[in-house]
């Protein structure tokens, strides 16, 4: 036998385990589809309700993989300065029918992480400038400020990987929810694990 054709053997053995159990295992024809990190085998040929069903585990699967990064990153707390309810009697509680003091409101009223949100704290410097200097335009940058003469220096960033990386709607959804998006930034640039400690879903 060609080797070609054991490894090809020794894959549907593979395969064929993985599915064992599962309603894939019956399945006629499989749709592989890959993406950045993941790959995921469907049925190929569903009718509505078990596309519906593939549909709200997909859900689930992305609910309980975002709750693992929002755990990672934890709540925004204003770095340490949190402030006390104003409508509450007590100036400790959130319970009042008029509170604003919501987790929207907690990234709301942090300064960095608004900054990260809305990017005013992105250094941005002309295309004309960046090419230059030998920059490249989509680089990311820092800048540093010299105290005493007042020069501030602009410099292509040792890491080039930051929160400005994650799609938009996972931001969103994090900053609605009071997650904090510095931490969220520190563990992309840190690239920290954050998945994978033991953690396995099945369903």
């Amino acid at each position: 036998m060609k080797k070609n054709q054991s490894e090809k053997i020794a894959e549907k053995d593979i395969l064929d385990e993985m599915l064992k159990g599962t309603s894939l295992a019956d399945a006629e024809v499989l749709d592989v589809v890959t993406g950045e990190n993941v790959c995921v085998i469907l049925d190929g040929k569903m009718t509505v309700l078990e596309l519906t069903k593939v549909i709200n585990s997909l859900s689930t699967l992305a609910s309980d993989l975002t709750v693992i990064l929002a755990q990672a990153c934890g709540f925004c707390n204003n770095c340490g300065d949190l402030q006390p309810c104003e409508d509450s009697d007590n100036k400790s509680d959130c319970e009042a029918t008029s509170c604003h003091n919501t987790p929207e409101s907690w990234v709301a009223q942090c300064e960095l992480c608004q900054s990260l949100l809305d990017g005013s704290g992105d250094v941005r410097i002309p295309d004309y400038i960046l090419e230059e200097a030998g920059i490249p335009t989509d680089a990311k940058l820092e800048a540093y400020a010299d105290e005493d003469s007042g020069e501030i220096t602009v410099a292509e960033a040792d890491i080039q990987e930051d929160i400005t990386d994650v799609p938009s709607g996972i931001v969103s959804i994090l900053a609605s929810s009071g997650i904090c998006l510095a931490k969220l930034d520190e563990l992309i640039m840190l690239d920290e694990i954050v998945y994978g400690q033991g953690k396995i879903f099945n369903s």
